[in-house]
């Protein structure tokens, strides 16, 4: 909610979950609806759209730096110093390319179904 107010107070968003069981729980489902948050339901969820869903080629891409060389975490606090200097590392450029009208592809693929972006 604390982005949601920053960023996106007076725009029209949408939530768009990936299929992780928790994310279509009960609990989760009554949370977003008694907030007004529009979500993606379960069964209008296509379950690979990667043109849609940037951010999972940015999580790959940061896992493969993280991991580079067969590096291993031996505690919970070592990975994420890894992660923090391993995203330092990104170019803001490209990460802003990838999620780069991100906004109009979810919005064609709410009106006209999540193969029109492919």
């Amino acid at each position: 909610m604390k982005f949601i107010n920053k960023y996106h107070h007076d725009d029209k968003y949408l939530f768009w979950p990936d299929l992780a069981t928790s994310h279509y729980a009960k609990t989760t489902i009554e949370w977003l609806n008694k907030r007004d948050i529009p979500f993606v339901p379960k069964l209008a969820n296509p379950p690979n759209v990667p043109q849609a869903r940037p951010i999972e080629h940015f999580w790959s891409i940061l896992a493969d730096m993280v991991y580079d060389g067969g590096w291993v975490a031996t505690n919970h606090q070592q990975l994420a110093n890894r992660i923090k200097r391993q995203l330092k590392k990104i170019d803001l450029n490209i990460l802003q390319a990838m999620m780069n009208d991100v906004r109009g592809k979810l919005r064609k693929i709410e009106d006209s179904g999540p193969f029109s972006i492919l």
